[in-house]
């Protein structure tokens, strides 16, 4: 009888063993369940319990529902932090921060990066102080007047197109007090081609001097021989020592020609990837050297600003220290666009907001440039006028059977205006393109109002 009450007492011990193992071991498997779809949070607990319970196909369908947020209450529904969490979870619409830009979700999302994924809308730079390039100095804009009073005066930059020796007419000192000798080409090695036209550019310098004008040296542009130069400061800014030679070759051709200074002209160095490094280490290289013989340096850089009235995200790559650094930027406020998105008058002030306001620069430090060409034909200015007489009136007519857009005398005034009312000048791409009519002539038109 005691070996049967024994028995029974370890049977029952066992079959309450197995049931407590059952317990436990379901419990937890409704738990891994649930934690399977931890990802739907912020959806109602019973559409989370019921992916939980259903199976694969159904669960799909559940998750589907979850993520265009069928059943998610906007009183339940907390957005993330502002700074992007790899963890988090963000649906439509949610706008986060990540490496000094605004991103808006298209969709439900968690752990696609901004800026790598086609979920992400890019916003822009966001709000407030700019974001600086990893690896680049963030010092602070100095606004203090600078020790060349001259600086302060309204300016009139005008480029001068080295390839176009028998045009030197189109610069007239009455107006012009800067002109930038466009270009000197840099080679991958750190060196510099010979200059084009050299007589033209001593010619130059000379007739600016008699009239108390200054000629720049500006080195690079957008291409050579329809080969974008990009590439080519890249590889010359490599190293240390290839920002010293190049740095030391762009002295030493300013100094042989009797320029005034250099102005840079890199298109342009770029937040992602090492340019902006690089771009800031060679006009650093440059800037003590130029000051300490009295000269000047000076950038052509981006608008700031799209069309749209965004930041240009790559604006940022010109760092504080850069802007610091020269004596004023050269502001490209036009090629927004093809048609009318290419140069109209609100792009020219969110172009010179941009600067003045978003970045701090001080108003003599920023020159507003224009340009005396349309597109899409890039035909210029001179040319539409021979063309269409009463062109000069209008900002868009039609030439040679294309719509195009541009800037006629009103809205040049309008701009120059501005420029005084607001900024340090205004730049010109570029003086050739004008007309020779002084009464149409947009040079002229920028004149009156400099003299006003």
């Amino acid at each position: 009888m005691k070996q049967k009450q024994k028995f029974s007492y370890a049977l029952g011990g066992f079959a309450l063993g197995v049931l407590l193992t059952a317990a436990v071991w379901l419990y937890t498997g409704r738990a891994s369940d649930t934690g399977a779809f931890s990802h739907l949070k912020g959806i109602p607990s019973e559409t989370a319990n019921a992916a939980s319970d259903a199976g694969p196909d159904e669960a799909a369908t559940l998750r589907a529902i979850a993520e265009q947020g069928g059943g998610t209450s906007s009183a339940s529904y907390k957005p993330p932090s502002d700074a992007w969490d790899r963890t988090a979870v963000y649906t439509g619409g949610d706008v986060v921060s990540y490496q000094g830009r605004r991103y808006r979700a298209k969709w439900w999302t968690q752990g696609e990066q901004p800026g790598s994924s086609d979920v992400w809308e890019n916003l822009g730079i966001a709000d407030g102080a700019p974001a600086q390039p990893e690896g680049s100095d963030n010092v602070p804009i100095d606004a203090s007047i600078p020790r060349d009073t001259e600086l302060t005066d309204f300016k009139v930059v005008g480029y001068y197109p080295s390839w176009k020796p028998d045009k030197l007419q189109s610069v007239d000192f009455n107006v012009v007090t800067h002109v930038c000798y466009a270009f000197a080409i840099p080679t991958a090695d750190g060196g510099l081609r010979d200059l084009e036209n050299p007589e033209t550019a001593a010619a130059l310098i000379r007739s600016a001097h008699e009239n108390g004008a200054k000629v720049l040296l500006s080195v690079g542009g957008w291409s050579y021989n329809d080969a974008p130069l990009e590439n080519v400061f890249m590889a010359a800014t490599s190293t240390d020592a290839g920002v010293n030679r190049l740095a030391e070759n762009i002295l030493a051709m300013c100094e042989q020609y009797g320029f005034d200074g250099v102005d840079m002209d890199w298109e342009h160095p770029r937040v992602d990837g090492g340019s902006a490094g690089r771009y800031e280490s060679l006009m650093l290289a440059l800037s003590e050297p130029l000051h300490a013989r009295g000269k000047l340096l000076t950038a052509a850089v981006l608008s700031g600003a799209t069309a749209d009235g965004n930041i240009y995200y790559d604006a940022v790559a010109h760092t504080n220290a850069v802007l610091n650094a020269v004596d004023f930027i050269n502001v490209m406020a036009y090629d927004g666009g093809d048609g009318e998105r290419h140069s109209p008058y609100l792009f020219a002030v969110d172009c010179g907001r941009y600067w003045k306001e978003t970045r701090g620069l001080p108003a003599h430090k920023v020159v507003l440039g224009v340009p005396f060409y349309a597109r899409p034909s890039w035909a210029d200015y001179g040319s539409i006028l021979a063309s269409v007489p009463d062109a000069y009136r209008k900002d868009h007519v039609l030439f040679n059977g294309m719509d195009v857009y541009y800037n006629g005398v009103d809205t040049m005034e309008k701009k120059a205006r501005y420029a005084k009312d607001t900024l340090g000048g205004i730049m010109i791409w570029e003086l050739t393109q004008d007309t020779s009519d002084t009464d149409k002539s947009l040079l002229q038109a920028i004149g009156r109002v400099a003299q006003e």
